[in-house]
């Protein structure tokens, strides 16, 4: 008895341990959902600065053409230099004003030798608020060694755009990692890059995630090759998220883990291991109960025996 009963505890053991390495094989994606900076008129100018920086480089999009250090785009300015040249810019013009209309609406002033290509900041894709706005400029005068003049009027904070409804998680971050400051989705964004609504039409959605890491996979017919930056720094999470937004403007189902049928989700086919070693582990209970009994179940006695011995010798 007490050999069956161990035997049953070393295979729930081996059964455990099973599932907890087939657990480990399933990805575990991060997601980090698009964090909003409130920003008040009482925002000290470091705290300011700081916000700009965030949407600077996150929901403005701006580095998708821009660079504010060392290595980046150079489609359009060295944000380093924003600040600086300011003055200059537009006769008329003081500098604080320039980089705020340059962020409104940029078409005002055209800096020599950049073309008309950037969308303006309080519009999709970025749709920035004017406390935004005036963040990202506090951050190019810090940028450019300037002193932080631009300040948050309550203004500023009563026009603060408030969310219509749920939005799509991949639509969110498409905005936040600035896709739509070169690709026009749903009828806005920018035309630098091709339309991506219907982009999981010509391209499976797996394929769609893999090509924000390494956009050297294929390049859209009739658009330059190396325009789009690599984001092998974007969790995987992420970019399969935006590839299942996308995924469902085309009308195809797709899971954010990467998966085009239900049968080959990771968390199916665990869940069918985990049945399977359930049903084995039930039919080896009932063996180990049926040899058990069997065990237990006692023979013919001795003096039954005997007496049926006896009775066949006098018959």
């Amino acid at each position: 008895m007490k050999a069956t009963i161990a035997k049953i505890f070393l295979f729930m053991l081996a059964v455990v341990s099973l599932y907890a390495y087939v657990g480990q094989l399933v990805p575990q994606f991060e997601e980090h959902p698009p964090q909003k900076k409130v920003i008040t008129t009482e925002t000290p100018k470091e705290e300011l600065v700081a916000s700009g920086q965030e949407i600077l480089r996150g929901k403005g999009g701006c580095l998708v053409c821009h660079k504010d250090q060392e290595r980046g785009n150079e489609r359009g300015p060295d944000l380093r230099q924003a600040a600086g040249k300011a003055a200059t810019r537009k006769p008329g013009t003081a500098a604080e004003a320039y980089l705020i209309e340059s962020l409104v609406t940029p078409d005002a002033f055209l800096v020599e030798g950049y073309p008309k290509m950037m969308p303006p900041s309080m519009k999709p894709p970025a749709n920035l608020s004017m406390a935004e706005v005036k963040a990202v400029v506090a951050y190019l005068q810090s940028l450019g060694g300037a002193e932080v003049t631009v300040k948050v009027e309550a203004a500023d904070v009563a026009a603060e755009k408030k969310s219509s409804g749920p939005v799509h998680r991949g639509k969110a971050l498409m905005a936040e990692q600035g896709c739509v400051g070169c690709h026009k989705v749903e009828g806005e964004g920018g035309e630098i890059g091709p339309e991506l609504t219907k982009v999981a039409e010509r391209h499976e959605p797996a394929k769609i995630a893999q090509k924000i890491a390494d956009p050297t996979l294929w390049t859209a017919e009739g658009f330059q090759t190396g325009l789009m930056p690599p984001r092998p720094d974007m969790p995987e999470g992420d970019r399969q998220e935006i590839a299942a937004y996308l995924a469902g403007l085309s009308g195809k189902s797709y899971s954010p883990t990467g998966t085009a049928s239900p049968w080959s989700h990771e968390g199916v086919r665990l869940g069918a291991v985990i049945a399977v070693f359930n049903i084995v582990m039930l039919l080896v209970l009932g063996w180990a109960r049926a040899r058990e009994k069997s065990t237990l179940s006692p023979g013919p006695s001795p003096i039954e025996g005997e007496g049926r011995n006896t009775a066949g010798a006098a018959s």
